[in-house]
């Protein structure tokens, strides 16, 4: 009886790593669909994508801002007074140009309205160089299991290991609710210059966005079984 309650039981959590897995690069595919459609959306708002950021520059941040053009498209971002936009992204008048901008002028607000965005950089920092160490810690810790006199030494290696795990979970949950709470000030953004109905279509594709964070996470979680090793813990 106890055989298949075992048997069970390793079918299930399968299944589970299965669908989780699955649901993790799902998402990533239903974001570049939807960011493909979205950018062949035209916004129905008389401001350029770069008069869009000077509007909400003026009507919502203080500090100066930085305008970096970059060549790989979907790599936009934000970091330490600087938007790193393409070319694409910014010229093409499109709802994910929109939609993009918004949500790293989101950062952008963060970053005056606290050091949320920065406490999130250094522990990422810290994260990667204690990554490099999560292994190794770990395979020495189960060899010095075996030795009756390093057993303890080989406890506290492996705690150390599940801690530097422990800690790419936490971050990812900080940056999850990070990119939750840009979405929410994009969100406000794209309320001032488009139709409401383009932008519910905006606030959709953010979710989506937001779901590759999530998916992320999942990855995370899975790094142990070797089924999602090309993941790093502190990308």
């Amino acid at each position: 009886m106890s055989f298949w309650i075992i048997l069970i039981c390793v079918i299930a959590v399968a299944v589970l790593l299965c669908f989780l897995l699955a649901v993790a690069n799902y998402s990533g595919e239903r974001f570049f669909d939807k960011y493909k459609e979205m950018n062949d959306l035209y916004a129905d708002c008389k401001l350029t994508p770069k008069e869009f950021i000077a509007f909400i520059h003026k009507k919502y941040l203080k500090k100066d801002l930085q305008l970096v053009y970059i060549s790989q498209a979907a790599a936009d971002g934000y970091s330490k007074g600087k938007l790193y936009l393409s070319h694409d992204t910014a010229n093409k008048q499109s709802l994910a140009s929109f939609t993009i901008i918004s949500h790293e002028m989101g950062h952008a607000l963060q970053d005056e309205e606290g050091n949320k965005i920065r406490r999130l950089t250094f522990l990422r920092r810290l994260g990667r160089v204690f990554g490099v160490i999560l292994m190794p810690a770990l395979i020495a810790g189960i060899i010095l299991l075996f030795f009756d006199k390093l057993f303890f030494a080989g406890i506290a290696l492996i705690a150390f290991a599940v801690f530097i795990f422990g800690l790419a979970l936490v971050i990812k949950i900080m940056q999850i609710s990070i990119e939750k709470d840009a979405s929410k000030k994009a969100e406000m953004f794209l309320k001032d210059v488009l139709s409401e109905a383009q932008a519910k279509k905006c606030k959709k594709f953010l979710n989506d966005a937001r779901l590759t964070y999530w998916a992320e996470f999942l990855k995370i979680l899975l790094f142990w079984t070797g089924v999602s090793k090309k993941t790093k813990l502190f990308n």
